[in-house]
């Protein structure tokens, strides 16, 4: 008689969006209407977003996202091209649910001056709140209310200095890397 050796288990991939040195590609929309204004114009943003993500440790994740917003300004209409990296920690699970907290900073740059009176290059800074949902194995769904502040920080002076502060839904999904 032939015994053979028993097979270990092999240990499987966590299905968690938000597991420790797991990555995963991210897509979304991200529409935003101005809050309050301090500017000339009312400014609303309508964004497509495309990113990876990195589990720093279960539950914390690291998020690099590019970022293309086109902004309506009631004057002449921009597009933003934005980089931003940022931190997404899980608050609550249960289930194949997930509830998360984000922020993220960056740069970005417009085809003219974002909003009207202040510069083409503005800083970034993102904070949303939302779920994560599994739907199969390797791939969730997003939905988030997302926060966008675009600003010079005063770079060209207090008088060029107008900024955007925008708040709207998101929504995208992720896919696991293998």
């Amino acid at each position: 008689m032939v015994a053979c050796p028993r097979a270990a288990a092999q240990p499987a991939l966590r299905d968690d969006p938000f597991a420790a040195h797991r990555w995963h590609f991210e897509t979304g929309l991200h529409g935003a209407v101005e809050t309050w204004n301090y500017n000339v114009s009312h400014e609303e943003l309508y964004g497509l977003s495309e990113g990876v993500t990195y589990g720093l440790r279960d539950g914390l994740v690291l998020t690099a996202t590019q970022r293309i917003y086109y902004v309506s300004q009631r004057a002449n209409d921009t597009w933003l091209l934005g980089l931003t990296i940022g931190f997404r920690g899980r608050l609550y699970h249960k289930g194949r649910v997930d509830v998360y907290l984000e922020g993220d900073v960056g740069i970005s740059d417009g085809a003219i001056a974002s909003p009207p009176g202040g510069t083409r290059f503005n800083y970034l800074a993102l904070g949303s709140s939302g779920i994560v949902v599994r739907l199969r194995p390797g791939m969730f769904a997003l939905a988030a209310l997302q926060w966008v502040h675009v600003s010079n920080n005063s770079l060209k002076g207090p008088g060029r200095n107008p900024d955007i502060e925008a708040v709207g839904p998101a929504l995208g999904l992720a896919w696991r890397f293998r």
